[in-house]
């Protein structure tokens, strides 16, 4: 079952601005250029990627103010922080509840899916004599749309 990542801006920003509500911040301009920015972002994205998104929109909001911001909206659930190929990423993230992430190598596209028997990775972690405490599940492959298939069809290989 997956769940998109990126939802339209208008309900993106509006999730982003309950966080800072939740976090007693106040709607500044800045914070609200760089929800904006972040709600636009459309896939991961480092955070120099989205420093200079921020700069293009406002040159005025420092490199801190977006590293502030993001770790608030980490904390928050809201980004969540991904492992690339190419090194650390962050995504928003509107999947609600215990999810993992699949990542296309070739255009970046995120999606949140849930497994329906989740608790086989505890199982097979036991079989190797571990306690599970917790465990972070991310997949790359290519999505249906870069190897060509339209509508959410996936080509045969």
């Amino acid at each position: 079952m997956a769940h998109t990542h990126q939802h339209g801006s208008g309900s993106a920003v509006e999730l982003l601005e309950r966080a800072l509500d939740a976090q007693g911040l106040r709607h500044t301009v800045p914070r609200r250029t760089i929800l904006d920015v972040v709600a636009a972002m459309g896939r991961p994205f480092t955070p120099t990627e989205l420093t200079e998104q921020v700069a293009l929109a406002d040159p005025r909001i420092g490199r801190a103010s977006v590293f502030r911001l993001l770790q608030l909206l980490r904390q928050s659930g809201l980004v969540e922080r991904l492992h690339g190929p190419a090194g650390e990423l962050y995504t928003l993230c509107l999947a609600v509840g215990h999810h993992h992430h699949v990542t296309c190598t070739v255009c970046g596209r995120t999606e949140a899916f849930v497994l329906e028997d989740d608790d086989a990775v505890a199982r097979a972690v036991e079989q190797v004599g571990y306690r599970m405490e917790q465990h972070v599940l991310q997949v790359f492959g290519v999505c249906a749309a870069c190897r060509g298939g339209e509508h959410g069809e996936v080509p045969s290989s």
